[in-house]
Protein backbone atom coordinates (compact mmCIF):
# COMPACT_ATOMS: atom_id res chain seq x y z
CA UNK A 1 0.00 0.00 0.00
CA UNK A 2 1.35 3.46 -1.24
CA UNK A 3 0.57 7.03 -0.20
CA UNK A 4 1.93 10.04 -1.83
CA UNK A 5 1.81 13.48 -0.34
CA UNK A 6 3.06 16.95 -1.74
CA UNK A 7 3.32 20.05 0.13
CA UNK A 8 4.27 23.45 -1.72
CA UNK A 9 6.68 24.08 0.74
CA UNK A 10 8.12 20.84 1.89
CA UNK A 11 8.36 19.15 -1.37
CA UNK A 12 6.84 15.52 -1.76
CA UNK A 13 6.69 12.15 0.49
CA UNK A 14 5.84 8.53 -0.81
CA UNK A 15 5.33 6.21 1.63
CA UNK A 16 5.08 2.56 1.32
CA UNK A 17 3.53 0.24 3.79
CA UNK A 18 5.79 -3.09 3.79
CA UNK A 19 5.31 -6.15 5.96
CA UNK A 20 7.72 -4.94 8.89
CA UNK A 21 8.08 -1.25 8.21
CA UNK A 22 6.94 1.79 6.18
CA UNK A 23 9.15 2.86 3.22
CA UNK A 24 9.49 6.61 3.54
CA UNK A 25 11.27 8.64 0.33
CA UNK A 26 11.23 12.10 0.67
CA UNK A 27 11.83 14.71 -1.72
CA UNK A 28 12.82 18.18 -0.60
CA UNK A 29 13.69 21.52 -2.72
CA UNK A 30 15.62 22.74 0.60
CA UNK A 31 17.08 19.24 1.88
CA UNK A 32 17.12 17.30 -1.32
CA UNK A 33 16.18 13.48 -1.43
CA UNK A 34 16.23 10.93 1.61
CA UNK A 35 14.85 7.42 1.90
CA UNK A 36 14.51 5.58 5.16
CA UNK A 37 12.64 3.01 6.71
CA UNK A 38 10.85 2.71 9.90
CA UNK A 39 10.56 -0.08 11.57
CA UNK A 40 6.33 -0.75 12.05
CA UNK A 41 6.83 -2.49 15.78
CA UNK A 42 8.64 0.70 17.13
CA UNK A 43 5.24 2.91 16.11
CA UNK A 44 2.83 3.75 19.08
CA UNK A 45 -0.09 2.93 17.04
CA UNK A 46 -1.98 5.87 18.54
CA UNK A 47 -1.09 8.97 16.20
CA UNK A 48 -1.08 12.60 17.28
CA UNK A 49 -2.37 15.82 15.50
CA UNK A 50 -0.38 18.73 15.48
CA UNK A 51 -1.27 21.44 13.03
CA UNK A 52 -1.20 20.12 9.67
CA UNK A 53 0.45 17.24 10.45
CA UNK A 54 -0.35 13.43 11.76
CA UNK A 55 2.38 12.03 13.92
CA UNK A 56 3.25 8.59 14.70
CA UNK A 57 5.61 8.48 17.56
CA UNK A 58 8.30 6.28 19.02
CA UNK A 59 6.49 3.66 21.62
CA UNK A 60 9.61 5.30 24.03
CA UNK A 61 8.26 9.13 23.40
CA UNK A 62 11.23 10.26 21.63
CA UNK A 63 9.67 12.34 19.20
CA UNK A 64 7.81 11.53 16.01
CA UNK A 65 9.08 8.91 14.15
CA UNK A 66 6.73 9.25 10.49
CA UNK A 67 4.91 12.86 9.90
CA UNK A 68 1.73 12.75 7.42
CA UNK A 69 0.06 15.72 5.97
CA UNK A 70 -3.56 15.19 7.55
CA UNK A 71 -6.14 14.58 4.34
CA UNK A 72 -3.40 14.88 1.22
CA UNK A 73 -3.60 13.47 -1.44
CA UNK A 74 -7.44 13.36 -0.10
CA UNK A 75 -9.44 12.53 2.67
CA UNK A 76 -10.15 8.36 2.09
CA UNK A 77 -7.05 7.48 1.02
CA UNK A 78 -5.18 9.62 3.65
CA UNK A 79 -7.46 7.74 6.17
CA UNK A 80 -7.28 4.33 5.14
CA UNK A 81 -3.25 4.19 4.67
CA UNK A 82 -3.64 5.76 8.05
CA UNK A 83 -5.93 3.09 9.83
CA UNK A 84 -3.99 0.22 7.66
CA UNK A 85 -0.55 1.66 9.86
CA UNK A 86 -2.02 1.56 13.01
CA UNK A 87 -3.36 -1.90 12.55
CA UNK A 88 0.25 -3.34 11.55
CA UNK A 89 1.86 -1.29 14.08
CA UNK A 90 -0.22 -3.34 16.59
CA UNK A 91 0.05 -6.32 14.78
CA UNK A 92 4.03 -6.09 14.56
CA UNK A 93 4.52 -5.12 18.09
CA UNK A 94 2.43 -8.15 19.27
CA UNK A 95 4.63 -10.41 17.21
CA UNK A 96 7.75 -9.09 18.57
CA UNK A 97 6.78 -9.08 22.18
CA UNK A 98 4.94 -12.55 21.43
CA UNK A 99 1.67 -11.52 22.49
CA UNK A 100 -1.11 -13.03 20.96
Amino acid sequence: MKLKQKHLLHGSQELELRDEFIRVKINSLLKGKKELDIELAMLNPEPVISGSQLHFHSRVKCGPLLSLYINKPNEKEFNTFVEAVKAKAKSEYAAFAGLK
